[in-house]
């Protein structure tokens, strides 16, 4: 089974206005995703310990993920580079058990940023 625990809370405004009624604002992460982030990303695994709350709590963006379902990037601009949190969020539609989760999570460059933000529907913007 695996371990779940909580992110924090996500900003459900934008994702409501988009996705319709999330089933809840909680975020969370699983071992099995933090092992993940770990080995496939293995240079950008204490940028994910140290920031993921900061990136959850005060974005730069939320951004649509336009090739996958109910998935948003939100995303931080760091000194010198972004982080990018993949997010697959749960409608209320979906099953009791499931809740907002990460799937992901990588530092992103200023080019790429810009790709995901003209490619994609931006939800939020930080002012």
């Amino acid at each position: 089974m695996a371990e779940i625990i909580e992110l924090g809370k996500l900003n459900t405004q934008p994702l409501e206005s988009e996705f319709g009624k999330l089933k809840t604002d909680e975020l969370i992460v699983t071992n099995e995703r933090i092992e993940h982030i770990r080995v496939r990303h293995p240079e950008d695994f204490e940028l994910f310990e140290e920031y993921s709350l900061s990136v959850v709590s005060d974005p730069e963006f939320i951004i649509k993920d336009g090739k996958n379902e109910n998935t948003v990037f939100v995303t931080k601009k760091l000194e010198n580079t972004n982080l990018n949190l993949v997010v697959k969020v749960i409608l209320e539609t979906d099953e009791d058990e499931l809740k907002n989760s990460v799937m992901t999570f990588y530092r992103i460059r200023d080019k790429n940023l810009r790709k995901l933000i003209n490619k994609n529907k931006t939800l939020y913007k930080k002012e």
